[in-house]
């Protein structure tokens, strides 16, 4: 009984309805739902965006005079916004300069800030906003906000809930009431349909009790009875003849089968020039298209005479492809050189042969093409011979260039051979002259004499570091896993202080590990922090800072000191050989060191560059891929 209350037409309408309704409901509520949420998220985020920009605004004087107690009180303000449980403003060094909590709130403020923008994290929005002025970056503006999604989904679902079972409710009262008038009139056609199914009486007829839409339905479905009864008396008669014609195709099947046989094999094989024969292989219908390539007339290549147009070293291969395709009944395709009149000589061709088979699975004839590939071998066969030679000249040039490089190294030892004498005698004479007779000499020859000695120390260290910049490009590198902090703390330990009343403070960081040459890396460090210890001599407190960023394509390390610093504009001759931005008066040193360091990180596959301002510091910057061996150059 239910299941047939289900098939009614009544009920159908009913569920029609009733599912309208809820779908109506659903759609319009989801859509509401949605943009409520959207709505939700947006405006949260524009106020915390707009409380963040005024809070940078407010706070860029206290940043710039090193005020927190003005930037607590601007955090403080946040009291009145509700939403916004945490706020801090952070140092462009990252360090915590001000901060404000609702309710008292511990460990809600991340160690360094993150890029600019938005971040929802579970039931949280958290924000980063950079205050900058137009020259330079001072800080960031951190806030937590909360972002109560769940309770705002949870009430909104219970109104659309209401709102459906009412709805639902509503539309089972009214629907109860059209039925009658609507399905009353369609039920009664329907078992006038089963009437004339059972009976096969075509003579029936439904009532018409209205004159709206259901009533032209009866009269439609009157007309359709007297229809269907007149046509089921020609479908009969048709049904005799058609019974006739379906003995008559039967006989042509055949013959339609290997027609398509036929014509398939003929389009798998379409190709240039196109040829077809028997069974055995001889031509005996005309060849229109063979005679115009070869030049051979119907008389020369019937049979088995288009054998004779193939070069005569391949006549015995085509000979042979023919036999075992004969016997195998299988497709075949070869290359040979075949006759071609236009240019009077023999041309290199594609040879494709298909089978056409009957119905019973017989062979009954060849269809197949000849392609000319002639100037693609003859391209092919010049690529390959300009190939060999490319390889030959590669071989050549290598080979000059190893002998050019121990050549080179030759020379390198031999000039630091030949520079290093001198400089040990005029360093010795003078050491020597200063012992023995340095009470014979004026103060003034004295200091003459120190500095003809230092000069020549400095000129032996200077041939060292050109020999170990020449060297770097030859050395080969032995990869291993490098812990870069370990490296680093290590080689600031053996730099000498410049002053022993006041050292060198250094803030080491967290450094991730890297993929490397352990010795080439300590070089790198040693230059870096050499030069950041050298350049701090004169501050009040010196400082050095070591860290690093991470993304997912490198890792970036960083050396940033408080020292002199230079001028920027002058920033691309750092890392050229002999290019100094200091004279020998203010900070000694070779002008080589920073060049090691960019060859070096080169060599790994990184980038090294510097950001200054004078009298400001300078911070050093260089890459090392994350890859590890990806990008990394290979041991020689």
């Amino acid at each position: 009984m239910p299941l047939r209350r289900l098939r009614s037409i009544r009920y159908k309408l009913l569920l029609m309805v009733l599912t309208a309704n809820l779908c109506t409901l659903l759609i319009a509520g989801g859509a509401l739902l949605f943009n409520d949420l959207r709505e939700y998220k947006h405006e949260l985020q524009t106020e915390v965006d707009t409380q963040a920009q005024i809070v940078g605004l407010a706070s860029v004087s206290a940043l710039e005079f090193n005020d927190p107690k003005v930037a607590n009180e601007n955090l403080a303000l946040l009291k009145a916004k509700p939403p916004i449980t945490a706020a801090a403003i952070y140092t462009a060094k990252g360090k915590l300069f001000a901060q404000y909590t609702r309710n008292g709130a511990t460990g809600v403020f991340p160690a360094l800030p993150g890029p600019d923008g938005i971040v929802v994290e579970q039931d949280e929005l958290l924000l980063y906003k950079r205050i900058s002025t137009e020259h330079e970056i001072l800080g960031t503006v951190f806030m937590r906000a909360k972002f109560d999604l769940w309770h705002r989904l949870q009430d909104y679902l219970l109104i659309l809930s209401v709102v459906m079972v009412g709805s639902l409710a509503l539309g089972s009262v009214m629907s109860a009431r059209l039925q009658a008038s609507v399905a009353g009139p369609i039920l009664a056609i329907g078992a006038v349909a089963r009437q004339v199914m059972e009976q096969r009486d075509f003579s029936l007829r439904a009532t018409r009790s209205s004159q709206d839409e259901i009533g032209t339905l009866v009269d439609a479905f009157n007309d359709m009875l007297a229809e269907v009864g007149e046509r089921t008396a020609v479908i009969e008669a048709a049904g005799r003849a058609l019974e006739h014609e379906i003995s008559e195709r039967r006989a042509t099947q055949q013959s339609l089968e290997s027609s398509e046989h036929r014509s398939r094999s003929l389009v798998a094989a379409m190709s240039s020039l196109v040829w077809e024969s028997n069974a055995t292989g001889s031509f005996v219908a005309p060849q229109e298209a063979w005679q115009a390539y070869t030049g051979q007339s119907p008389a020369e290549y019937r049979d088995l005479g288009w054998r004779l147009a193939f070069h005569p070293d391949d006549q015995g291969t085509v000979d042979r492809q023919w036999q075992v395709a004969i016997n195998s009944g299988r497709q075949f395709e070869f290359e040979a050189r075949l006759y071609h009149a236009g240019s009077a000589r023999f041309r290199e061709i594609s040879w494709r042969a298909v089978p056409v088979k009957d119905g019973a699975g017989k062979l009954i004839e060849w269809i197949g093409t000849v392609t000319d590939v002639d100037d693609q071998r003859r391209a092919e066969r010049e690529v390959l011979k300009l190939n060999t030679e490319l390889e030959g000249r590669v071989a050549e040039r290598t080979k000059q260039l190893e002998e050019a490089n121990r050549d080179l190294e030759s020379f390198s030892y031999s000039v630091s051979h030949d520079l290093r004498a001198p400089l040990r005698a005029i360093s010795g004479f003078a050491e020597m002259l200063a012992r023995r007779h340095g009470s014979e000499l004026s103060d003034e020859a004295v200091r003459l004499i120190d500095i003809v000695v230092a000069e020549a120390n400095r000129m032996g260290m200077l041939i060292d570091d050109l020999l170990s910049f020449a060297r770097l490009g030859r050395q080969s590198m032995h990869l291993t896993k490098v812990d870069m902090r370990g490296l680093a703390r290590a080689v600031f330990e053996q730099i000498p202080q410049p002053r022993s009343e006041v050292a060198v403070e250094l803030q080491l960081g967290t450094l991730p590990e890297c993929q490397g040459d352990m010795s080439l890396l300590r070089q790198v460090w040693a230059n870096l922090l050499s030069n950041a210890v050298k350049f701090t001599a004169r501050a009040a407190q010196p400082h050095v800072e070591v860290g690093a960023i991470s993304d997912p394509d490198k890792h970036i390390y960083f050396v940033r000191d408080n020292g002199v610093g230079f001028d920027a504009t002058h920033k691309a001759k750092l890392f050229g050989v002999f290019q100094r931005l200091h004279s020998d008066a203010e900070f000694p040193g070779n002008g080589v060191g920073l060049a090691l360091v960019q060859r070096i990180v080169a060599r790994h596959g990184g980038m090294v560059w510097a950001e200054s301002k004078r009298g400001e510091g300078a911070t050093f910057y260089f890459t090392l891929p994350r890859s590890g061996e990806d990008d990394v150059e290979r041991p020689a």
